[in-house]
């Protein structure tokens, strides 16, 4: 999904004489032909990502719509203070793109991993929250973003070379990217950023319905229509279940006071830090989230009995 920056940069830059990009001295090449187009649209602020959010937010106050960048891990976690009262006290129509989500810098241990961000920004007022699956949902997510009158955040995850969607989508709001067969409508996979790839896939394997959920704030109440009847939900991301997409259905589900709610199963990182150095897959092991884990996981999931009060 990286690649796929690059052009919305230089896009938005050709469209829009207010639109510029500052970055903490990450991402490089990501920025040469904006750079090479743009010279004055791109501004390395070196490791001082606290001084690059006050700046994007004197440079919005005076006309321009800045987009920062970062690894999620600085940008917004080291930051946050600086997003909550720069950016979000005032409402302020500044785009944060966090790269590197999850465990995707697994080699580099705690200090680069982000299994955080989501929480903490949901609870901040005024800020929208974008977690794109692939290509596509990007530039739906950074439609939006542009077109907003307050702060955004887009996550990006783990880049894999296939997008998820077809064609382009319209909007940010949940989309089944598999359905189900006649007899497994009990059973739904809800995904967000990275972890829709792994769903999918599982879904496609064994009927059942699986729906991508690009937009985490304000909050996807499209989502509850497209749960159906289902009795059973494995909510999977690359964040930690307290405050990412997990705790947002239970949160929605019981807002709406469904008389049976069904049972949802969280497959989220763990409470804990990662212990050992290796690459991407390796640092989800340690979470129960690598590829075959997740299999694993999902078919005892869906073979577990469902509730007994929906059984009756």
């Amino acid at each position: 999904m990286r690649h796929a920056i690059s052009p919305l940069f230089l896009e938005s830059a050709d469209d829009d004489d207010r639109f510029l990009v500052l970055s903490g001295d990450h991402g490089y090449e990501l920025f040469d032909a904006l750079r090479s187009r743009h010279p004055d649209r791109f501004v390395n602020v070196g490791v001082a990502e606290q001084s690059m959010v006050g700046i994007a937010a004197g440079l919005c106050r005076t006309g321009f719509r800045p987009c920062i960048y970062g690894l999620a891990s600085f940008v917004p976690l080291r930051v946050l203070e600086q997003v909550k009262i720069d950016l979000c006290y005032g409402s302020l129509p500044v785009m944060i793109l966090g790269d590197g989500a999850g465990l995707v810098y697994s080699v580099l241990g705690a200090s680069h991993q982000c299994g955080e961000d989501v929480a903490c920004l949901r609870a901040l007022p005024n800020i929208a929250i974008y977690s794109p699956c692939d290509a596509h949902e990007l530039r739906a997510c950074w439609s939006e973003a542009r077109q907003g009158s307050h702060p955004s955040y887009i996550r990006i995850g783990k880049s894999h070379p296939d997008d998820i969607h077809t064609r382009p989508v319209s909007g940010t709001s949940p989309v089944v990217v598999s359905e189900a067969g006649p007899s497994s409508a009990r059973s739904v996979i809800v995904a967000t950023g990275a972890m829709v790839r792994v769903g999918l896939q599982f879904a496609r394997a064994h009927g059942i319905r699986c729906i991508s959920v690009p937009r985490l704030k304000p909050v996807p109440a499209e989502l509850i229509p497209l749960l159906g009847d289902a009795q059973r939900v494995a909510v999977l991301e690359e964040h930690v279940s307290a405050g990412g997409l997990w705790s947002l259905v239970l949160e929605m589900i019981q807002s709406v006071g469904i008389l049976r709610p069904p049972r949802v199963e969280p497959f989220g990182l763990r409470d804990a830090f990662t212990q050992t150095a290796g690459d991407h897959q390796h640092a989800l092991s340690e979470h129960g989230l690598d590829d075959g884990q997740i299999a694993e996981r999902l078919i005892r999931w869906l073979d577990a009995n469902p509730p007994a009060e929906a059984a009756e």
